[in-house]
């Protein structure tokens, strides 16, 4: 792996950890799955996936590693290794990758709630069955979002890339 990729990469968890701890503290605003879709549509597999797991790195390092931050070591990651796996048919399919980006928000707000597991079946029950009202708004928002944002950002990140890539050949 290149440095020019490793720098990239960072670049990328960075501005999930940005995007994550800047929206964190708004009820219902959960980007950070549409930019870990986002990211994984218009980067590399290696580099979508290495960005999450470094963005997780840091915020558990940040905010401290418990069972709920390590949950994000699994979720993340594995949205941009499913987003990226699917990206042909999503770029045939721009509906379905809408209904994918609000699923997983909506499911990172349930997966988030197993940790009580350690605790209680039933209090990780009541969890999930309480965490409805805030993981179904959730979804819907980043489903709206990416159908409302993705074409624009992707523009931008597409040019970006191509700028990327011209200077490679350049040098």
């Amino acid at each position: 792996m290149k440095v020019k990729d490793l720098v990239l990469i960072t670049v990328l968890a960075s501005i999930q950890y940005v995007v994550f701890t800047s929206f964190s503290f708004v009820l219902y605003l959960e980007f950070i799955t549409f930019v870990t879709v986002l990211f994984a549509m218009n980067f590399k597999r290696q580099e979508a996936v290495l960005g999450s797991i470094i963005f997780v790195i840091i915020y558990m390092l940040t905010s401290g590693i418990t069972p709920w931050s390590m949950m994000y070591l699994i979720v993340y990651p594995t949205y941009s290794l499913l987003t990226s796996l699917l990206k042909p048919f999503f770029k045939k399919h721009f509906s379905a990758l809408v209904v994918t980006c609000g699923f997983f928000s909506f499911a990172t707000g349930q997966i988030l709630q197993i940790p009580f597991l350690l605790f209680s079946k039933n209090i990780t029950i009541y969890y999930l069955i309480a965490g409805l009202k805030v993981s179904i708004p959730q979804g819907i928002i980043a489903a709206l979002v990416c159908r409302l944002l993705y074409y624009p950002l992707s523009k931008v990140l597409t040019r970006i890339i191509q700028r990327r890539n011209h200077q490679s050949t350049i040098n």
